[in-house]
């Protein structure tokens, strides 16, 4: 992880996200602005129901400038970088064809992630008072989705497309995912700081907060190496990413004060778990065959 193509990597990603998400913060605090981040919440002002001041929307903007970080990272580390053929990247970026089983195997655990936490919800929180209707939900999901493809998803550019790429050798999905989970959480501290400074949090709460998220970005890096290594496509990676931050907001849009968190954090391990276990018994099954 610390040599020093990865290093620049990482000082390039941080760097560039840093500096557009903590000036962005420091104008909001200066001009009184609030809530500057550009997340679910100001999508749907923005396409339903509000008008969100110029201010809020020009602040927004300037911090969505910070997602894109580690794709510029990717972008000039894989050109640098000796052991990545010229237009390797952008041929892993292009592979869309990887087989509709591999998409239905996404589609499959997202829903294993997102469907028990959303019946568990229903049984214990409220239902949101300001609840969007079905149509309106949809719409939503749809717009929410294709923004999550142009910004947050061009993140795998640089931690599948560069990061995971160059440590999946030798290692496996496994080691790589705990290699890459941690400092990609941590990328995103200053964002998720300022969420829960914004829902009232106390420091306790925040340092606890940081830790269950962190925990979960592991288990979603892992599943991402997963995925990654057996179709080393990039867009693939991108669709996970968008997925996984659009269809769980259901949960969100609809019920208030849910532990919908902790409970998709918790049914993403069950799935990493899994899918280890069953590729080990692989590795075993197959180590048996090649010394009988």
């Amino acid at each position: 992880m610390w040599d020093r193509p990865r290093l620049r990597f990482l000082i390039v990603a941080y760097g560039f996200s840093w500096v557009f998400w903590f000036g962005a913060w420091i104008a909001a605090v200066a001009t009184g602005t609030g809530d500057l981040l550009f997340n679910e919440a100001l999508v749907f002002d923005v396409l339903f129901d509000g008008e969100p001041s110029a201010t809020l929307v020009s602040l927004s903007l300037l911090s969505l400038l910070g997602v894109y970080g580690p794709m510029i990272a990717g972008l000039l580390a894989s050109r640098s970088d000796p052991t990545i053929p010229p237009g390797d990247l952008r041929e892993r970026l292009l592979r869309v064809g990887v087989g509709g089983h591999v998409y239905g195997v996404v589609a499959l655990i997202l829903l294993l992630v997102t469907v028990p936490t959303l019946v568990v919800t229903a049984v214990i929180a409220d239902p949101a008072a300001d609840a969007p209707g079905v149509g309106t939900l949809l719409l939503f999901l749809l717009v929410f989705f294709v923004v999550q493809m142009v910004t947050s998803g061009t993140e795998e550019v640089g931690w599948r497309g560069y990061l995971t790429h160059t440590l999946l050798p030798g290692r496996g999905y496994w080691d790589t995912g705990w290699a890459v989970g941690p400092v990609w959480a941590v990328w995103h501290y200053p964002v998720v700081i300022q969420i829960f400074l914004a829902q009232g949090m106390q420091p306790a709460a925040i340092v606890g907060s940081l830790a269950g998220f962190s925990i979960g970005i592991v288990a979603m890096a892992i599943l991402q190496g997963w995925f990654y290594e057996r179709t080393r496509s990039v867009f693939l990676a991108m669709v996970i990413h968008a997925a996984f931050n659009t269809v769980p907001l259901t949960i969100v849009l609809l019920f208030e004060g849910s532990p919908a968190a902790v409970l998709a954090n918790l049914l993403l391990w069950a799935v990493v778990i899994v899918l280890k276990s069953r590729t080990d018994r692989e590795a075993r099954a197959a180590d048996t065959s090649a010394t009988a």
